[in-house]
């Protein structure tokens, strides 16, 4: 009788233990039931400047020693100034930009224009660059004719700059916006950003590309290497 007590007891406290484990593990358990995974957080609009660039070339660009129209190579510079882009010679610009404008450059993107070439070019803007420069690489290049400059405007920071492009009229260019847009234009060897030119002045660019540069972060520009990104009619 004692033996079978003392078996009893310990199937009990076997019992209980199993018991007092599952009620542990319960009280541990249950609250994760009550705290779901956080939704990944998207990204806020607002924070983005995406940029198109409408690139026009003239039917004679680049022009050899009988006046014939030759293809030419166009970099676009995201720069956080312009002063060493200013002061840069031709040389400098095509052999080694990277030394020359130093640490005003955050991104550079090559390709290649035809005659009657129209380009449209979107990219992000780097959120720290504040001008955007456009050099053309002509075999006989004239003076400075062959770089231009656009200043960014201010990085969206209010719904209303978050409107599509077109979208309310013609943004003002000091405003923030989210989608601003402007042009370049190429003749004989000349760069420029619309102060002479308008895309009327190029009835023959009929030859249409659409463009989207790479992003790339302003820790990678001084590794970037040049590459001709591919463009689709």
């Amino acid at each position: 009788m004692k033996a079978q007590a003392r078996a009893s007891r310990r199937g009990f406290l076997s019992l209980a233990g199993v018991g007092f484990t599952a009620i542990a593990l319960g009280v541990a358990t249950t609250p994760m039931a009550c705290f779901p995974p956080l939704p990944a957080q998207k990204p806020d609009p607002c924070n983005v400047q995406v940029v198109t660039l409408q690139m026009y070339a003239d039917e004679l660009i680049n022009p050899n020693e009988q006046e014939q129209p030759r293809p030419v190579a166009i970099r676009l510079y995201q720069l956080t100034q312009d002063t060493k882009l200013l002061n840069a010679r031709y040389d400098d610009l095509l052999l080694k930009d990277k030394e020359t404008l130093g640490d005003q450059l955050l991104k550079v993107d090559e390709f290649e224009i035809f005659p009657n070439d129209l380009f449209e070019v979107k990219f992000e803007r780097i959120p720290e660059a504040t001008i955007l420069a456009g050099v053309a690489f002509f075999h006989t290049p004239v003076g400075q004719a062959y770089k231009t400059f656009y200043e960014f405007p201010p990085m969206p920071n209010a719904p209303e700059a978050c409107a599509g492009p077109g979208e309310g009229g013609k943004a003002d260019d000091k405003a923030p916006q989210a989608f601003p847009e402007t042009a370049f234009f190429v003749r004989g060897r000349k760069l420029d950003n619309g102060s002479e030119f308008e895309p009327s002045m190029f009835p023959n660019a009929t030859k249409f590309h659409r463009l989207n540069l790479p992003k790339a972060s302003a820790e990678r520009a001084s590794q970037q290497k040049f590459s001709v990104p591919s463009a689709t009619k």
